[in-house]
């Protein structure tokens, strides 16, 4: 049992000041509230205190969507002259090289980065099942990717990708029959149902990577579960006429049409949703999970976040191509972007309702949205959710002066200011220490190095 205690604590989706966060030794939070109020209780007997002065205390970050294999991709493809050449001439050249060290000595990378900089969860969409010459198959990669994460101590949701079209010769690594995939997937997920600290969702790929008969397999399983699956879908306008011409519809609409559209559907990216197709998102209770920098960098365009949420859709956010690994930058680029497009301010913190006008709604986009998009029961400071928490220093000159004050110009300058690879201090997971005075609690940089390089070379 631990009592963690720090000047202000993030509850009630605001900062109180004089309180503090109660883990159990079960890794659930136990209780939140004044420090006072939590001593008397009986399950803090005997509680280790840790006392965090001049910090204030979060949940953890939750990146809900990344491909860690590409972070390999820094200093290559990011100059290509449109998505197709990026894929075709940067990524699937990366992919036929990969093997299972360089898949997961990139894991440990992006994960180790993240967790630096306040993520305590990790959503991995994955799909490089197969490595050069054939090798790997099955889950190895996959198993290999939750390794690095359990190394670091981060949690991950493993977001099986289910992926059987395609003919480039790097698909190949990506490809297998639908018994096959479902089979696997499910066989991965029996075999962590034991572990705390990691879940694996099935993923069908998308409309151009996956067939219907490979959706409605992941629905179904999803369905058997209790979880979300995942799907990319509407990233790029071309995939507009794509659905057309394959289903005769829009793609949101040929994913209901397949009856694999519901409150346990996650849709990725969702750009080029129509006016209809974002109500039939709402109505159907599905989320989104939205990348900005990438789909900045991608050259995609700009999702119409404010006009979901005004429709009640749920929107978490990830890192995708990792080229950055901060989701505290991915909630700036929310607003941002619609800033640029509408020429207007505020317009994420003034379409979600009881934003009270603070950042209050882009943080939530990046904690509790991402928990229910991953299925975690996680992403707020409440009693009997995970213990995933991060620590954040009121004496980083970034934070000052909201950090003077506290409540709303505390938690704005968390989302619009913060740099947090130097701000964030401390994290736990499940209460068990991820970072700790600014450096990672199991792992070092330089053996993280190492291990990329002998994986390289």
């Amino acid at each position: 049992m631990q009592l963690l205690t720090a000047d202000h604590v993030f509850l009630d989706r605001r900062f109180a000041p004089g309180c503090a966060v109660l883990i159990g030794d079960d890794g659930r939070i136990a209780g939140v509230g004044p420090v006072a109020e939590l001593e008397m209780l009986p399950e803090a007997a005997g509680a280790t205190r840790r006392d965090f002065p001049g910090h204030a205390l979060l949940p953890g970050c939750i990146n809900s969507h990344t491909h860690s294999f590409q972070v390999l991709l820094r200093g290559n493809g990011d100059n290509a002259r449109n998505f197709r050449d990026w894929v075709d001439g940067h990524l699937y050249p990366l992919v036929e090289r990969l093997d299972e060290r360089a898949i997961a000595a990139a894991a440990l990378l992006a994960y180790a980065e993240m967790a630096l900089s306040g993520t305590t969860t990790v959503g991995e969409f994955f799909y490089v099942h197969h490595g050069r010459n054939g090798s790997g198959g099955g889950n190895r990669h996959a198993e290999a990717v939750i390794d690095s994460a359990r190394r670091l101590g981060i949690r991950i949701a493993l977001l099986r990708t289910m992926y059987d079209l395609g003919s480039k010769p790097g698909q190949a690594s990506f490809r297998e029959s639908v018994d096959d995939a479902a089979a696997n997937t499910r066989a991965l997920h029996e075999a962590c149902a034991g572990d705390d600290l990691v879940a694996v969702r099935p993923a069908p790929h998308s409309l151009h990577g996956a067939s219907e008969p490979m959706i409605r397999a992941a629905a179904e399983i999803a369905g058997e579960i209790g979880a979300p699956f995942h799907i990319h879908l509407a990233e790029q306008e071309g995939d507009l006429p794509f659905a057309l011409e394959k289903y005769g519809v829009s793609p949101l609409r040929a994913l209901d049409r397949m009856g694999a559209l519901s409150e346990l559907t996650a849709i990725v990216h969702g750009i080029w949703l129509d006016e209809g197709e974002r109500q039939l998102l709402a109505d159907r209770g599905g989320a989104l999970v939205y990348n900005p920098l990438t789909n900045m960098a991608l050259g995609d365009g700009v999702a119409r976040i404010p006009d979901l949420l005004k429709r009640g859709v749920s929107v978490a956010l990830g890192t995708d191509a990792n080229n950055r690994l901060n989701l505290f930058d991915e909630m700036r680029a929310v607003e941002y972007l619609q800033r640029v497009t509408a020429l207007e301010m505020g317009i994420v913190p003034g379409a979600a309702p009881a934003s009270r006008g603070s950042a209050l709604p882009l943080f939530e986009l990046g904690s509790q949205c991402g928990a229910r998009a991953l299925g975690i029961e996680s992403g707020r400071l409440e009693p009997g959710l995970w213990g995933d928490v991060i620590a954040i220093s009121l004496d980083d000159p970034s934070l000052w002066p909201g950090a003077f004050t506290g409540g709303d110009d505390l938690l704005n300058a968390v989302v619009y200011s913060m740099v947090a690879q130097t701000a964030v201090r401390h994290s736990w997971v499940a209460g068990r220490p991820l970072v700790v005075d600014g450096r990672l609690a199991n792992l070092t940089l330089d053996e993280i190095r190492e291990e990329l390089e002998r994986a390289l070379a």
